[in-house]
């Protein structure tokens, strides 16, 4: 009888000792979810080849640092963030925003103020591209991509007129599904200089991309699909974003990049308004900024960060082939600043749907 109490009261003392325990890891847990430290970050961006740098030069360090794993997803959606900060239901920590949709999101307030003295408080990032609610990630651009199996350096289209000049250089050609960056390429190709180019006409827009609709094999709408076309060989030129096809030059894919008349832009970052895990953003922000981190970044993609100090990091035979190197910004056309796009954007994109139900 005495060994069964004995046996009980051990019994009850190892029960109370599991509660404890619990209760301690309960309230560890509590502390750090009122801290607003988070288990998961979720970070929103598109896709692809870059996934994997952004793996490599800033997801993996930052949960080595913070213990917060990063789940990611693609691709980005101005439609998805306004629905989910509409209904309050915000998936996102933080989202990809390319100019157009920051300045929509700015506009209807969708987007939580950034705390510049956290995320870079060894100044790195320069003021003039510093904003009070959206990080500069990168600076990239949407150019001419060619195979270099049947065109050379010496021989290929030069610029957007050459590339709707179907005659002269015959073969598979592919552009984004949307109205954007193919309103400004359309205009260029039909003699609209560079400097002329906004407030833009759009009637003469559609009227150049009836000529060359015809040759289009594929309408890309995923920033990994232009450089798998043109790597498997399906079409000869895409229009893509710069550092895909960089991505596939690594892997010695017969590609390349004309730089003339590249649409030059600035990814951004931004917190959506009402996002769970604002802390942790905040710390993967302050990852962002570093120039070590830019640099590998750069490396691995082709997309050259702000910060100062990314090029201390970086051989100067890849800075040259990086979209914000000063030799390829002066050919270059740099992406809408007026705000022309942020007024007509509904107008443009309506009448671009229509157009390719035709």
């Amino acid at each position: 009888m005495t060994v069964i109490k004995l046996f009980i009261q051990k019994s009850r003392r190892n029960h109370w000792r599991v509660l404890l325990g619990a209760a301690m890891v309960a309230g560890i847990f509590f502390f750090f979810v009122q801290r607003g430290q988070a288990a998961e970050l979720f970070f929103n961006s598109s896709g692809g080849a870059q996934e994997k740098a952004q793996r490599e030069a800033y997801f993996n360090p930052y949960e080595k640092e913070t213990g917060v794993k990063v789940v990611y997803t693609a691709p980005c959606k101005f439609a998805k963030l306004k629905l989910m900060v509409e209904s309050g239901n915000v998936e996102w920590d933080i989202t990809e925003l390319p100019t157009r949709d920051k300045e929509r999101a700015l506009e209807y307030g969708y987007l939580e103020p950034l705390d510049w003295d956290f995320i870079d408080p060894n100044n790195e990032i320069p003021k003039n591209v510093r904003h009070k609610y959206a990080f500069p990630g990168s600076s990239y651009s949407t150019i001419l991509g060619y195979r270099t199996t049947k065109y050379s350096k010496e021989n290929h289209p030069r610029n957007w007129k050459e590339f709707w000049d179907v005659k002269k250089f015959p073969g598979g050609r592919s552009l984004r599904n949307d109205p954007v960056d193919n309103l400004e390429m359309a205009l260029l190709a039909d003699g609209v200089p560079k400097e002329k180019l906004y407030p833009m006409d759009i009637d003469r827009a559609f009227n150049s991309l009836d000529k060359i609709k015809p040759h289009i094999t594929v309408w890309w709408s995923v920033g990994a699909q232009p450089a798998q076309l043109l790597a498997s060989g399906e079409v000869e030129f895409v229009s893509a974003w710069d550092g895909r096809i960089t991505a596939i030059k690594k892997e010695k894919s017969p590609v390349e990049i004309e730089w003339s008349e590249g649409i030059l832009k600035i990814s951004w970052y931004g917190i959506p308004k009402g996002a769970k895990n604002k802390e942790s953003a905040m710390k993967m922000l302050k990852m962002m900024a570093r120039g070590d981190r830019q640099a590998i970044y750069a490396k691995i993609i082709g997309y050259g960060g702000h910060s100062k100090r990314m090029l201390e990091y970086l051989d100067p035979t890849l800075s040259s082939t990086l979209s914000s190197s000063p030799e390829n910004v002066k050919i270059q056309v740099m992406e809408d600043t007026s705000g022309w796009w942020l007024k007509n954007v509904d107008k443009v994109t309506e009448r671009w749907h229509a157009w390719m139900l035709k």
